[in-house]
């Protein structure tokens, strides 16, 4: 298997990337088979999560020996978007190239029980609501005899959008919110009066999505004072949210 310690970068078959079959002869000729399945990868992103990523490659007939992989995530147009990372599972690492971070096996590693599972990170940008974001996984599923001449190549992407939190049940259903003063120069008061055992994570964001401001497990039934002296003048929204119910106040900063 070529490249067994680490593939060259630019080889999942996303746009303007090549494939691993630049180097792999994709003939096939024992036969062996493979599919490969992700989990962790949503189809909708919150801007800012991080999402830990399994790829799970099987050679059911039991015929390899060996596999490796590399992963890209892309927006719309095909640039690099998010932060890849990794802590842990099988051996693989972060690379950069030509303006795209990208993840790989390091070293290729030998099957067990006919599977191999890599792990990894994708944190999602803050701002870019509404963005299609794209993760292209190619693998390889290596004979193991003959260098790269009998292995097979295998790939998938899968597609998600960056959108906002949207709870199904209204926050002020069940607490007064207020925003004052709205406009703000300063600082504005988040005034929330509700159960006191209950908890929200408060998050300010600009027109475009990006989160300028956050605060976490705040008491349903307090009162909470918000810079935004160092923010340009516009608009702004103030989410609140819990995992039950959310809503949102738009503030407008003034200069």
């Amino acid at each position: 298997m070529s490249f067994s310690s680490n593939p060259p970068n630019g080889r999942t078959g996303a746009p303007g990337d090549g494939l691993c079959t630049d180097c792999h002869n994709n003939s096939n000729p024992l036969g062996l088979d493979g599919e490969l399945s992700l989990s962790g990868f949503p189809t909708v992103v919150n801007p800012g999560e991080t999402y830990s990523i399994s790829v799970v490659v099987r050679n059911d007939n039991g015929m390899a020996q060996r596999n490796g992989f590399q992963a890209v995530v892309l927006d719309g147009a095909n640039n690099n978007i998010g932060d890849l990372t990794v802590d842990g599972g099988n051996p693989s690492t972060v690379t950069d190239a030509n303006g795209r971070e990208y993840v790989g096996h390091n070293p290729a590693i030998n099957f067990a029980d006919n599977e191999v599972n890599w792990t990894f990170n994708w944190t999602a940008p803050e701002g870019m609501v509404g963005e299609d974001v794209t993760l292209y996984v190619a693998s390889i599923i290596g004979s193991g005899t003959a260098g790269n001449g009998q292995d097979l190549y295998i790939e998938d992407n899968f597609t998600a959008e960056i959108q906002e939190f949207v709870a199904t049940n209204d926050l002020e259903s069940i607490a007064k919110v207020g925003v004052f003063p709205n406009p703000a120069k300063e600082f504005f008061t988040l005034q929330l009066e509700g159960p006191v055992s209950d908890r929200v994570n408060i998050r300010l964001v600009t027109a475009t999505g990006q989160s300028v401001y956050t605060q976490t497990d705040l008491s349903l039934n307090s009162s909470t004072e918000i810079p935004v002296a160092n923010l340009s003048g516009g608009i702004y929204f103030l989410q609140i949210n819990n995992e039950n119910a959310a809503t949102v106040r738009r503030v407008v900063v003034m200069k």
